[in-house]
């Protein structure tokens, strides 16, 4: 029976009738076109776009008719263009350098090198890994050396690994940043897949890290300019899910180059070659997420992590997690603390340890929030500036190891997957002793509560917009903590308010923080250290509008200040507690300069210290009026407060009834009893606040739970309060 020839593929044939109707102009819509393929519509329209995409790359820049343009046709996955000068010289050449395994017989060592293949002649391979080969070849047409990428199993690839390979040249194609590696062309020949990109002569950050530790500030280079590049591609919407010291090439200068997309994940579409379960990357260099199998919840904290872990290798020679197999490996990614890098390291930076504990988080949202972050902390260290993230506690630390302890960690949730030495005789003597009495367990307890803990080098403390009350606050501790502690150095983070503040403790990003009494979220981690003074809520309208209530409101459009500031969200929250008092209002959004303007709306409301500057401008500016905010009940989360109204008439000014909040100096459970002692001291020791809150009263404020360093305070205090 003699065999039938074999059939054209239907993709293939609609494909070749598309671009023969664009040639000639016959196609008006393109959705026209794939309605008359109905059942190839979606692998049609992605090969048309494909090819819309490497038009731009590939013929960007040349010259009308050159031959080293886009090969459209080359995009077809069973489309085979044959070079005639393809050739199997068994005459010359080593054996064993091939091109990828073809539909050859056993002892037949294949396509040897050199090799042409269309366009190019691949001379030498230069790299290989898992999946591809890389090789160095001349481009005719441009007379110029670049890299050839070609699957390994060559015309054996199976779907999954052609479509992981166009991924990566997809990924590259659309990213254009001199850190990133950039692609040429790709598609099929000679039953090879394959792709061309900048040939970058040099070596490899693992070759660097092999070689020997990189000098702290060096190391800081090079992967702050890495994460510059990854941040233009999470810009462009591609997450790169493989980042490992040996992705990124370092060239002749001393420019690094990112590379190997293969792993790449599209965030605007659902372009992942991997599906939810599966553990993708490099399992050393991997997050979290990724080793557990949830390549759903990657996203660029997850990049970020990378960062780290490269940062980490570079710092000490190895990977943060090492395992004697993959399985254990990804297991400890994902349940195991990485190790502290000075722990590997003595003379590396605390700043440059710092960095690489946020980047490696188990938590992605206590990592840097992108890779541009990351770089910007990174060029702080190079420039010996102050870094945003803060060191981990002493207490902090103290419980992560006792965690390690087998059963302990079984207690509380964590998963321990391979003790130390150090963890396993702990836990026996701990066995011992819960043998011998259970007061030895109170003991430890009580211990671990207590931990002495110092005074930390570096404070950062949350203060609010420029110009505000908090900041000023913030600025007055900060000085007043330099002259009380010579070796500490304090620094003010300017914010937006309120809500920034917390999210920025609870995020380990600051040590202290201001926030109004009705922002502070319900964090069982979060402590006040003491109410500082209060802020009222002042309800301004213009003299020549003529209103006298505050029920007049209903149907005006009042500024209420920025959106997103804790002084904006006070007022909402005071305006649903008494709709009565104000009625159905029309909000305006605006700084409070505003006020001061020629146009200004006829009714405000703003939630103040009375020290702030601003209240100056309104006293100057002399078109406004305080009316009274007095309701028939008391409002959960604000006090009454008898306010003296020196803005209607600073001349003769009289007491009005209002509603004010408190503004809180707020740290964490686990914040130093040191610095609270400290930061107390320097509050109660200030001359200028005239609105403080006296300690006696702030020693009996119970809304939020005290430290207790705080709590201790107040109690040995007790004697001298005002």
């Amino acid at each position: 029976m003699s065999e039938s020839p074999p059939t054209n593929d239907p993709l293939d044939e609609a494909f070749a009738d598309y671009l023969r109707m664009s040639d000639a102009g016959e196609i008006a819509n393109r959705e026209d076109f794939l309605k008359l393929f109905p059942d190839l519509a979606d692998d049609l329209k992605e090969l048309i776009e494909a090819a819309d995409l490497l038009g731009e790359v590939t013929l960007n820049g040349q010259p009308a008719g050159s031959s080293s343009g886009f090969d459209a046709l080359a995009l077809s996955p069973n489309a085979e263009t044959i070079s005639k000068s393809a050739r199997c010289d068994d005459s010359s050449g080593d054996p064993d350098v091939t091109l990828p395994m073809a539909n050859r017989a056993p002892n037949d060592h294949g396509p040897r090198l050199p090799y042409d293949l269309g366009d190019y002649v691949l001379l030498r391979e230069i790299g290989r890994g898992g999946m591809g080969v890389v090789y160095l070849a001349k481009q005719h047409n441009l007379d110029r050396q670049v890299a050839i990428k070609m699957i390994r199993s060559g015309i054996l690839a199976d779907e999954g690994e052609v479509r992981r390979f166009y991924t990566e040249a997809q990924a590259a194609a659309r990213l254009r940043h001199r850190g990133i590696v950039g692609v040429h062309q790709f598609g099929r020949r000679a039953g090879h897949h394959f792709f061309s990109m900048e040939f970058i002569p040099g070596t490899d950050l693992q070759k660097r890290v092999n070689a020997g530790l990189l000098d702290p500030k060096e190391a800081a280079r090079y992967v702050r300019d890495v994460a510059r590049a990854i941040h233009h591609a999470h810009q462009k919407g591609v997450l790169h899910r493989d980042l490992k010291p040996a992705n990124v090439l370092i060239d002749e200068h001393d420019q690094i180059h990112v590379t190997d997309f293969g792993l790449a994940k599209h965030m605007d579409s659902d372009s992942s070659v991997t599906g939810s379960g599966a553990a993708i990357g490099t399992p050393h260099y991997m997050a979290p997420e990724q080793a557990g199998g949830h390549s759903d919840r990657v996203c660029t904290e997850s990049d970020v992590y990378s960062l780290g872990a490269i940062l980490f290798a570079c710092l000490t020679g190895r990977p943060p997690i090492l395992a004697d197999t993959v399985m254990q490996t990804l297991l400890q990614v994902v349940h195991e603390p990485a190790p502290a890098v000075r722990s590997l390291r003595s003379d590396a930076p605390l700043d440059l340890e710092t960095i690489v504990a946020k980047c490696l988080e188990k938590n992605p949202g206590k990592r840097y929030a992108s890779a541009e972050k990351l770089a910007d902390e990174l060029d702080a260290f190079i420039e010996g500036r102050h870094i945003e993230a803060r060191p981990r506690s002493q207490v902090l630390k103290a419980w992560h190891w006792f965690e390690g302890v087998p059963i302990v960690g079984a207690l509380t949730g964590r998963r321990v997957l391979q003790a130390s030495s150090t963890h396993r005789r702990f836990q026996a003597a701990m066995l011992l002793g819960l043998l011998l009495t259970p007061i030895l367990v109170v003991s430890l307890q009580l211990g671990i509560q207590h931990w002495p803990d110092a005074m930390p080098n570096s404070v950062m403390i949350a203060g609010g917009v420029e110009g505000g009350r908090y900041n000023a606050v913030a600025r007055l501790l900060s000085e007043q903590i330099k002259q009380t502690q010579p070796e500490v150095t304090p620094d003010i983070r300017r914010t937006q308010g309120s809500e920034e503040n917390s999210r920025l403790l609870i995020n380990d990003d600051v040590d202290l923080a201001l926030i109004q009494a009705v922002s502070i979220p319900p964090e069982e981690e979060l402590a006040h250290v003491a109410p500082l003074y209060y802020e009222p809520i002042y309800a301004l309208v213009r003299k020549d509008s003529g209103i006298e209530t505050t029920q007049q409101f209903n149907g005006l459009p009042v500024l209420l200040g920025p959106a997103g500031t804790g002084s904006r969200a006070c007022i909402e929250l005071m305006m649903q507690m008494l709709p009565n008092s104000f009625g159905k209002i029309q909000i305006l959004s605006g700084k409070w300069e505003q006020l001061l303007s020629e146009n200004t709306p006829q009714a405000a409301i703003l939630c103040l210290g009375q020290e702030s500057p601003f209240l100056n401008q309104l006293r100057k500016d002399g078109r406004w009026r305080v009316l009274e905010i007095n309701p028939d009940k008391v409002v959960h989360a604000f006090d009454r407060f008898p306010l003296t109204d020196d803005i209607t008439n600073p001349s003769k000014p009289v007491t009005v009834q209002t509603l004010a909040t408190t503004a809180i100096l707020m740290a964490k459970q686990e914040t130093s009893d040191a610095l609270i002692i400290a930061v107390l001291d320097a509050w109660y020791e200030l001359d200028s606040p005239k609105n403080r809150i006296p300690m006696k009263e702030a020693s009996q404020w119970t809304e939020l739970r005290l430290h207790p360093a705080a709590e201790q305070y107040f109690q040995d205090h007790s004697d001298s309060q005002e």
